[in-house]
């Protein structure tokens, strides 16, 4: 019941934010916080138009959208840290600063959607392995992120400081971490999607 409320609550908010945001023409942001409202309640919107009714909210439920919530909230902190930093030194030149926001907006909304269904059926067919892979390919992601952030900021204090550009913590906040954090993220959604397909094939793997 306090998950519904919370839900009843976040779209009343959003409503009311998207109305503000429409009388100032902010359309990426409009279209950002649908596609959130879109995702976040696609649950409650599919059980409305299909059953006309909310859909049940049990224990199993609420600790997926529990676990969901969290893995939303720390993505979306260091994804928030990263992105502010990038805005600070300017990396993303001539690109709206609405348009980016939208983009991390609706990011986030796939992160929610993503996390609950790893809670619901990826995470029960997975082995001890692939979920020892899985928390390897994660922490890596995040330490890229941290190093991007990291190495964009040195970047900037080591080029004022000797007078010339840096070579080294450009090459490895721009083509280092990037690369590895794009390695660990296929690695995750290979064994995400090895997780879902057997979810639906009943066969828990190694």
């Amino acid at each position: 019941m306090q998950i519904k409320w919370i839900l009843i609550a976040y779209a009343a908010v959003s409503v009311l934010g998207l109305m503000l945001l429409l009388s100032r023409e902010n359309v990426y942001v409009v279209i950002a916080l649908v596609i959130g409202v879109l995702l976040l309640g696609h649950r409650e919107l599919w059980s409305l138009v299909k059953y006309r009714r909310m859909p049940v909210i049990d224990e199993r439920v609420q600790n997926n959208l529990t676990g969901a919530m969290r893995i939303t909230g720390a993505f979306f902190f260091i994804a928030s840290i990263v992105l502010i930093l990038l805005l600070r030194f300017n990396v993303f030149k001539g690109t709206p600063t609405s348009l980016i926001v939208s983009g991390q907006l609706v990011i986030v909304g796939f992160v929610y959607v993503t996390g609950y269904y790893y809670y619901d059926r990826v995470r029960p067919c997975l082995g001890g392995k692939a979920l020892r892979w899985l928390r390897i390919c994660l922490i890596t992601a995040g330490l890229c992120l941290s190093t991007m952030a990291m190495a964009i900021v040195l970047h900037n204090l080591v080029s004022a400081w000797l007078g010339f550009e840096d070579a080294f913590f450009f090459i490895l906040g721009l083509l280092v971490a990037p690369a590895v954090l794009l390695i660990s993220l296929l690695g995750c959604a290979a064994i995400y999607i090895k997780g879902l397909c057997a979810s639906f094939s009943g066969v828990e793997q190694a």
